[in-house]
């Protein structure tokens, strides 16, 4: 689902995972909600333009420009039991590990979001994940993404993600993704 939606309503961004694998070829992302998706090479995947309302983070939706990261990580680094684990598979899932390409590539998208953004007249001023808008996608993006992309991108761009336990209907940001959020709970 997309529709438009005029520049000054675009005042963030929003991180998510796609808790598979979709690899390389951009026709395998042809049906991701989301606005940009990052493979795992650093292939950067320009899916809607950044005017367009898209169906990627529930409360986020209206808001927010939808960052997909490709791999399925774990809601806090290191603990199994907080990767998602498909209910069709046989086998436990198993959470996957940062590329040094996707870091890259997903620092440098944010960084693209926000100028193109602005020279539109929007002003990027969050940088949120998935989690924060839905008690279904509690790992989303998980720890790792959070602390190495968009701790680095807050500090940098001056983004914010609502501050200590903020959330439209969801989870707020732990302390195992943000060490200034003690007592937060996963």
């Amino acid at each position: 689902k997309v529709g438009n939606r005029s520049w000054s309503k675009v005042t963030g961004i929003c991180l998510h995972q796609t808790a598979c694998w979709l690899g390389e070829r951009p026709e395998r992302w042809d049906t991701v909600g989301a606005h940009v998706g990052i493979t795992r090479s650093g292939k950067v995947i320009w899916l809607h333009d950044f005017d367009r309302v898209v169906a990627h983070g529930n409360g986020w939706n209206a808001q927010t420009v939808g960052v997909e990261i490709d791999g399925l990580y774990a809601g806090v680094q290191g603990d199994p039991t907080t990767v998602w684990d498909d209910p069709d598979t046989a086998a436990r899932d198993k959470g996957m590990d940062l590329t040094p390409e996707l870091v890259s590539a997903a620092r440098d998208t944010i960084r693209w979001i926000c100028r193109e953004s602005a020279a539109r007249g929007a002003k990027i001023k969050a940088l949120v994940a998935h989690r924060q808008s839905s008690t279904d996608r509690r790992n989303d993006p998980g720890s790792a993404l959070w602390s190495t992309i968009a701790l680095p991108m807050h500090q940098e761009l001056g983004l914010n993600d609502g501050g200590v336990g903020f959330t439209i209907g969801g989870y707020p940001i732990p302390e195992a993704w943000n060490p200034s959020r003690k007592g937060i709970k996963y």
